[in-house]
């Protein structure tokens, strides 16, 4: 069996997932890295006899410049396993998303999971999800993969019962960077920042001007990756107002359990 996992990992968490999964699965596996723009230049195409496909969670949802990359994709019948990754509050509607994907594209949509990662604006005083996913959570995702393998082995294509969202439908319209009414944008201290780049090549949208450094405002998705690469830890971002911090802390403090749907 030929298998095409395609995913998105601004800060690593998504591709630890996929990369437990694909020990899971028999026969050749090929990874294709959507995360940043030029990996998104190109257009995607269908040569494998399962696609999986796994997006991080923002917003309850999936980014629109994501989904509308994907959307290029057409099935023809492919098999198609859906992975969503959420920092350990909801994964919203993202599984209803790619569950009308599969059905608008043509692909037959036999498995979803809904992974837990380390919440992207975690922090000592409010650790949602930190050190997330750990050993368990990988043990987890390799025996998802394995649950799918006998899926198919025994020739059934299913599609998986996928649980209804109690959020409103319109949520998918909201912008890319509505978070920013939240969360601040990552600051840089010149004091510290030795100009080196690597927050300009890490950004998944191209929203850090390479000469200044500055970031655009509208195109930030608030994603930390920029803030996590910087080896001067010049760049820190926090929520807007203190008491943000501490209703995100009681939201996300009790652990959640991935989620798997055949």
């Amino acid at each position: 069996m030929k298998t095409e996992i395609i995913y998105f990992s601004a800060t690593g968490t998504t591709k630890a997932i996929v990369t437990a999964i694909s020990n899971g699965l028999n026969g050749k596996v090929h990874f294709t890295d959507i995360t940043l723009p030029d990996k998104r230049k190109d257009v995607l195409t269908v040569d494998s006899d399962l696609v999986i496909i796994a997006i991080p969670v923002y917003g309850e949802r999936i980014p629109h410049f994501l989904f509308d990359y994907i959307k290029q994709l057409q099935g023809n019948g492919t098999l198609l396993a859906a992975v969503s990754v959420y920092g350990n509050m909801g994964f919203g509607i993202s599984l209803e998303q790619f569950k009308n994907f599969a059905e608008m594209n043509k692909f037959r949509l036999i498995a979803a999971g809904a992974f837990i990662g380390q919440h992207t604006y975690a922090s000592n005083e409010a650790p949602v999800a930190y050190g997330r996913p750990d050993v368990q959570d990988m043990q987890q995702a390799e025996l998802f993969a394995e649950s799918i393998q006998k899926k198919i082995d025994m020739g059934n294509f299913a599609c998986p019962e996928i649980p209804k969202c109690m959020l409103p439908g319109f949520i998918t319209e909201l912008p890319d960077s509505g978070t920013r009414f939240l969360v601040r944008q990552p600051r840089i201290y010149r004091t510290s920042c030795n100009s080196c780049g690597a927050c300009v090549q890490k950004c998944p949208v191209g929203a850090i001007d390479p000469e200044t450094l500055k970031i655009s405002e509208n195109k930030c998705l608030r994603c930390y990756a920029c803030v996590k690469v910087c080896p001067k830890a010049a760049r820190t971002a926090r929520l807007r107002l203190p008491f943000f911090r501490t209703i995100f802390y009681h939201a996300g403090m009790k652990r959640k359990e991935n989620q798997i749907f055949l």
